[in-house]
């Protein structure tokens, strides 16, 4: 009977976890390199970089000019947050180029009003 008590406070654990966890809303996993995730106004980039390239990210508005521009680094697990609380509304897209020429790029809905 214990087991079964166990089993079954591990299972609603797991699951007010996921709850806790989907009140972010991810945008893209690339190989499961790349994930970016969104929470109101908020974007997390985090990079696992089991390769240990090193990636530059930058950040283009909705009119596509460059409003972020920033090397990351080569460590292992990379990551950062960004704010866009004063950022007008729109799609801004998230490009990383690594020194090997690898290129990727996702877009972001996010801003004022969204």
């Amino acid at each position: 009977m214990k087991t079964v008590k166990r089993i079954l406070m591990a299972g609603m654990l797991v699951i007010s976890m996921n709850m806790l966890a989907n009140e972010d809303k991810m945008i893209t996993v690339n190989s499961g390199e790349v994930t970016i995730t969104q929470d109101d106004r908020q974007v997390d980039v985090s990079i696992l970089n089991t390769r240990e390239n090193n990636y530059t990210l930058y950040i283009y508005n909705p009119n596509g000019e460059v409003v972020f521009k920033e090397k990351l680094g080569n460590n292992v697990s990379l990551g950062k947050r960004f704010d866009f609380n004063s950022a007008l509304k729109g799609k801004y897209t998230f490009t990383f180029i690594t020194d090997a020429g690898e290129r990727s790029s996702y877009t972001v809905k996010t801003g004022l009003e969204y």
